[in-house]
Order: C-alpha cells, then sequence, then structure tokens
C-alpha cells in the first residue's frame, strides 16, 4: 500500500480539473441511459455503473547497434484509447425532482470516479517514464527480453495502482476518503 500512497498522492497533487484530463489525455466518453425500475434498482444490483478502460502499452525510443554490438534504446510507456463508459442519465418511472437532482448527482459522481481512473494511470505513466533509463544488453534476444520485463512490471504496477485506488473508495462508494482531485461525492444514491 506504500506505493498506492505515493500514487494516489502524486495524482492528487497533478493539475487540472476533470475536463483538463479528458481534453489533455484524447478521453473518449462511451454513454447510455440507464433506466431501472425503482431507485433501489440504481446501484442495488452490484454491479458498477460506469467504468473506465486505458490501454496501457510501452514501446522502445532510440533503439540502436552500439560499436561494440551491443543493443541499446529506452523503454516509453503510454496510455492510449480511454474510455469512460458512464450513465448519460439515470431515470426510473414517476421521479420526482428531487429523484431527478440526486440521479444526476450521482451521473457526475460517477464520471468523477472513472475520471480518477485515468488521473492515477497518467500518473504511473509519467513516473515509470520518469525512471527510465537507456537499456544495453549484448545482443537483440537479451535487449527485447529487457524490454519485455520492463514493460511488464510497469503493467503489473499499473493494475496494481488500480485495485488500489478502487479499494482505497471502494469503487467510488467512498470517494470522498481520495486525496485531492480525486476527492468527491460518493457514488452512493439515497433513496426516499
Amino acid at each position: 500500500m506504500k506505493v498506492l500512497a505515493a500514487v494516489v498522492l502524486a495524482a492528487a497533487l497533478f493539475g487540472g480539473s476533470d475536463e483538463d484530463v479528458v481534453s489533455r489525455l484524447h478521453v473518449r466518453f462511451d454513454e447510455r441511459d440507464l433506466i431501472v425500475r425503482s431507485c433501489l434498482n440504481v446501484v442495488g444490483t452490484g454491479n458498477e455503473t460506469g467504468l473506465a478502460t486505458i490501454r496501457y502499452r510501452y514501446r522502445t525510443e532510440n533503439s540502436r547497434v552500439l560499436a561494440n554490438g551491443s543493443y541499446a534504446g529506452t523503454i516509453v510507456f503510454e496510455l492510449g484509447d480511454i474510455v469512460v463508459n458512464a450513465p448519460r442519465s439515470i431515470g426510473w418511472p414517476q421521479m420526482s425532482e428531487g429523484d431527478r437532482a440526486r440521479a444526476e448527482a450521482l451521473r457526475r459522481a460517477i464520471i468523477h470516479h472513472e475520471i480518477g481512473h485515468v488521473r492515477v494511470a497518467e500518473t504511473v505513466r509519467d513516473e515509470l517514464n520518469a525512471r527510465t533509463t537507456t537499456i544495453v544488453e549484448p545482443d537483440s534476444g537479451a535487449f527485447r527480453a529487457e524490454i519485455e520485463s520492463i514493460g511488464q512490471a510497469g503493467f503489473e504496477r499499473f493494475t496494481r495502482e488500480e485495485r488500489a485506488y478502487d479499494a482505497l473508495t471502494d469503487h467510488g462508494r467512498r470517494q470522498h476518503v481520495a486525496p485531492g482531485p480525486l476527492a468527491g461525492a460518493d457514488t452512493v444514491l439515497q433513496c426516499s
């Protein structure tokens, strides 16, 4: 959990609003109307009503063969194809104005939680890239193996941090406990 604390705090310090994150990382939204039988069915199913999918990848940069025949290059971590699935609207029959306001607040809280995943992923990517040094190996096989090993370790870190963020916030139900810009309204709906 020490690594989580560092990443969550770094993500909390990463500047900008949710809209800035969306713009900076070209986040796409896949929205749908969430229509249920009653207020109790909105979050009572146990399924998450939002989801951020982030394609994590890495590549080599400045790959070259050195004068002594060794292979050298740098690994670069990237995020791509970032999609936030979230409700466009939340509704059920015979909603009151108060219901509509609470449902809209929930919808915004879901989006904020999912953008939090993007912030955490961005922080992990930046930290991994900041630590990257030139990799030098005696042959192409060893070079590829080292790149794969570092890339896999980066992916495992990315996965751990995403899971830790959900554990910290209970998938958004306790979003208020997150630090800085990650903090927000909890993804809960009080039915009247």
